[in-house]
Parts: structure tokens; C-alpha cells; sequence
């Protein structure tokens, strides 16, 4: 039986993901939370010199999105076919393109340029993915399929590690809430989410 471990710093992060679909699949693992200090031991042992890092029965893979994907497809949270696995895939991507806009406002100093982005993630970004949404998951609580995939957990890391950086920002959109609350309703997410709420982000 495998093993696994997820390395990361002491908040969710890029790792988050990662630890969401072990605990949607109902997995054991080793939850890793080092130091900077920590880290800059290791680091030059990593193989991508980044984290997070997903140990597999010893053997150690970088990449978030690769080791999520990796994940899924293993414990069965990518879809049931290949046509399901690239709706998937799709729906992670339209999810990341938004991801990396919170990411400028995270990181950005100025307040007006910051209102600036919040402006344009509000307008174009959340709309375009709320309006897919609708159009793929129309008929289903889920985003692809009948159960619970990679897509349903990456939308909910968005909303769940997004909604602090600006609070209300969501509010609007009601297929992006719709489907983060699914997730958010889960017995194993919400349990964890209840363990890991004190978390920094």
C-alpha cells in the first residue's frame, strides 16, 4: 500500500490542493508543514527546488497540479472516461486562469492598482467562470459527472483560500458558490476544513 506525505509551508497555499484530494479520497497521509529555515535545508535535495512536494512510498514529485492530477487519476477523482478526465482537466485550468489573477492581488502594493485588478477579476474573470460553469454543469451538483472530481475540489481551494483576500468577492456569482458549497458540505472536506481553519493562507 502506498504512502504519501505533502510537504509545504505552514500555510495552505499551492500544497492545499494536494492535501484536499487525499482527504476527499478518504487517505492517510503525512501533512509536512515546514519552516523557511526548514526549508532552505532541503531544498537543493528537491527535485523541482519548489514547493509543494508530494512524497509517494518514499519517492519524492514537485509540481502542485501534477501531483493533484496525479492523485485524482489514481484514487478515482479525475472523471470515469477519458472524455470526463479532459472536462476535468478543462475545468482546473478555467479555475488556475483565476487563481493566478488573485495571485497579482495578493501580491500587489499599490491600493488603486489593486482595485484595479479586483475590478477586472470581478468583471471578466469570475463572470467567464461563472458563466462556464453554468453552461458545463448545468444539470448537476458537480462540475463533471455524478460524484465529486478534481475540478469540484480545485474550485472550492480557490473560493475557500480567495474569499479572505477579498472579502464579498464571490457574492455575485452564484454557479462558483453553488459548487464551492458541495465541496464545503462534504463530511471529510468539512472535517478537515474545521481542523485546518486557524491555518494561515
Amino acid at each position: 500500500m502506498a504512502t504519501y506525505k505533502v510537504s509545504y509551508f505552514q500555510g495552505k497555499g499551492g500544497g492545499e490542493i494536494i492535501r484536499l484530494v487525499l482527504v476527499a479520497a478518504g487517505e492517510k497521509f503525512e501533512d509536512e508543514r515546514l519552516s523557511r529555515d526548514d526549508w532552505l535545508k532541503v531544498k537543493q535535495d528537491s527535485p523541482t527546488k519548489q514547493m509543494p512536494l508530494l512524497t509517494v512510498s518514499g519517492k519524492v514529485y514537485g509540481q502542485s497540479g501534477a501531483c493533484a492530477r496525479y492523485l485524482a487519476k489514481k484514487l478515482g477523482l479525475f472523471g470515469k472516461s477519458l472524455e470526463e478526465g479532459l472536462l476535468v482537466d478543462e475545468a482546473y485550468e478555467c479555475v488556475m486562469d483565476v487563481q493566478r489573477e488573485f495571485y497579482k492581488i495578493y501580491f500587489e502594493k499599490d491600493d488603486a492598482k489593486k482595485a484595479e485588478i479586483v475590478k477586472k477579476v470581478q468583471e471578466e474573470n469570475l463572470t467567464r467562470l461563472n458563466d462556464y460553469l453554468k453552461l458545463r454543469a448545468d444539470k448537476s451538483k458537480y462540475i463533471v459527472g455524478d460524484s465529486m472530481t478534481l475540478a469540484d475540489l480545485q474550485l472550492y481551494n480557490l473560493v475557500d483560500q480567495c474569499s479572505g483576500m477579498v472579502p464579498g468577492v464571490f457574492s455575485s456569482f452564484a454557479e462558483i458558490q453553488k459548487h464551492a458549497d458541495v465541496v464545503k458540505s462534504d463530511s471529510k472536506i468539512a472535517e478537515w476544513t474545521k481542523k485546518s481553519q486557524q491555518t494561515k493562507q
